[in-house]
């Protein structure tokens, strides 16, 4: 599946930046925590840590992955230079960086990881066993009879030659001032991979433009801020999209192609649910919960001369528990109890208690009166 950019999905990417688009997980997921070490929990039991910098890295796995997979995004190539205006109108924007996915399931061996530059080195997973890499996207070149738009990654598609060329997206051609499609990430695996319901999209081609003619980049590549070709828009961050070109000279940060990402996914560790009664009855049994899943509500546990009144998320029961809320770390549940009358099995009840002892006093006080008014007709 390929994907093409408007000019308005254009400006809501360029807006939103890096961490919201082509880095965020959903925001109900995304925490820190337990079951996920250093990673955060994007989906019920899928966990995502996110190598952004360029140095070297090392993913050590545990026992428990029992699914580990790894995405890698190469970097995007710049858009060429104008040292002076060019009346021409000539220019041309960067390719689109390389989109890979590898299967290191099964294996506890630790992961070396690189993450790409733009103009630098490629991004990397090995573990000496199992390995691949993803190529940065190619430089645009811009000559006074030639203009040539970045190729992607692997080369498979080319920028476009001409007056106004887009960079090759590592998803498809560019298509003259555009840049080339970008890569989803879920049209790379099976069914049952842990990226399966992934939809951003990586490698975009830059775009190109000029005062008369505005391209618009693949996912994460830069282009022309408007239709008049007063600036560009830089590729966004880690996205691995192309650098924009335009007719007009503009800095090299500008132009430069976006570094790649290198995303590692695991299986979630479960949780787990235990539950305090307190000192009363028999504590239901604790419950092994796949974070990002609701428990299930247990039997209502029973002890004599008292009703169960809920469970409740901490010990001063101030917190009623929902079972329909998913659990995204191990936690523990509090019974809540009420003491029962003996002689007739009902339930105290605070609100009618001031009732009860006012129907007593009132008793209480007929009994004297009517002893009294005995002894005085006696």
């Amino acid at each position: 599946m390929n994907v093409r950019k408007t000019s308005a999905a254009f400006a809501a990417v360029a807006t939103a930046g890096a961490s919201s688009f082509f880095l965020g997980a959903t925001p109900a997921m995304a925490a820190p925590g337990e079951p996920c070490l250093d990673g955060v929990l994007v989906e019920p039991g899928i966990c995502e840590l996110s190598y952004t910098d360029g140095v070297e890295n090392v993913f050590t796995p545990t026992a428990e992955m029992t699914q580990l997979e790894v995405l890698l995004v190469g970097a995007g190539g710049s858009g060429a230079d104008q040292p002076e205006v060019n009346t021409a109108g000539y220019a041309a924007a960067g390719g689109g960086g390389q989109v890979t996915y590898i299967d290191f399931s099964g294996s506890t061996d630790e992961i070396d990881i690189a993450v790409a530059a733009a103009g630098g080195s490629i991004s990397t997973a090995d573990n000496g066993s199992i390995a691949d890499s993803a190529a940065n996207g190619s430089d645009a070149l811009t000559t006074e009879g030639s203009n040539i738009g970045g190729n992607s990654g692997d080369n498979e598609y080319e920028g476009y030659s001409g007056t106004l060329a887009g960079g090759g997206g590592a998803g498809g051609d560019a298509d003259v001032a555009n840049g080339g499609d970008g890569v989803i990430v879920s049209s790379l695996v099976a069914p049952g991979s842990l990226f399966e319901n992934d939809d951003r999209c990586f490698g975009g081609g830059g775009a190109a433009g000029s005062a008369t003619a505005q391209g618009f980049p693949g996912c994460g590549g830069g282009g022309p801020i408007d239709a008049l070709g007063t600036g560009l828009v830089a590729a966004v961050p880690n996205s691995g999209g192309g650098g924009g070109g335009l007719t007009t000279t503009q800095s090299a940060e500008l132009r430069a192609g976006a570094d790649g990402v290198v995303l590692v996914r695991w299986n979630a560790a479960p949780v787990t649910l235990t539950f305090d009664v307190r000192g009363k009855g028999v504590a239901p049994a604790a419950q092994e919960v796949i974070p990002g899943f609701a428990p299930t509500a247990p039997v209502a546990p029973k002890a004599a001369g008292f009703e169960f009144k809920g469970w409740f998320a901490d010990a001063a029961l101030t917190v009623p528990v929902d079972f329909s809320t998913p659990l995204t770390e191990s936690t523990t549940y509090y019974a809540s109890w009420a003491p029962t009358l003996a002689a007739t099995g009902s339930t105290t009840d605070a609100a009618s208690l001031p009732i009860a002892l006012g129907i007593l006093a009132a008793g209480a006080g007929l009994v004297v009166a009517a002893t009294a008014r005995k002894r005085r007709q006696s």
